[in-house]
């Protein structure tokens, strides 16, 4: 499935859903998509940082996985926001939702569009 079709994908699954981002293990944004009824609470370069955090995060855990198994998903819970990265093929999606999402519900969806 390709990046934009994906990310369309993604932003169907919950209103809850905030922004969706595919980006490379590089942290180069291929594609990202957010709510037009929502503010954006970081500027565009504190957004660079949190996904560039993001990434570097996903490649931490990466360099275990040959002894714990491959990462399948992480969610960080912030008062304002939920941040949920997860791989999909040689990619990233991170993910933003509103605080009160089902973040259970929305995961188990977004690994079934993946799968």
């Amino acid at each position: 499935m390709g990046s934009i079709r994906l990310i369309d994908k993604v932003m169907m699954v919950s209103p809850s859903i905030r922004i969706a981002t595919v980006c490379t293990m590089n942290g180069k944004i291929i594609h990202t998509a957010r709510r037009k009824v929502i503010k954006n609470r970081l500027s565009p370069s504190e957004s660079r940082r949190a996904l560039a955090s993001a990434v570097k995060a996903w490649k931490v855990r990466n360099a275990t996985s040959r002894k714990i198994g491959k990462g399948k998903y992480v969610i960080a819970e912030y008062e304002k926001v939920k941040r949920i990265t997860m791989p999909v093929g040689r990619n990233l999606l991170y993910v933003t939702t509103s605080p009160n999402a089902d973040h259970n519900r929305i995961i188990r969806r977004l690994r079934q569009l993946k799968a």
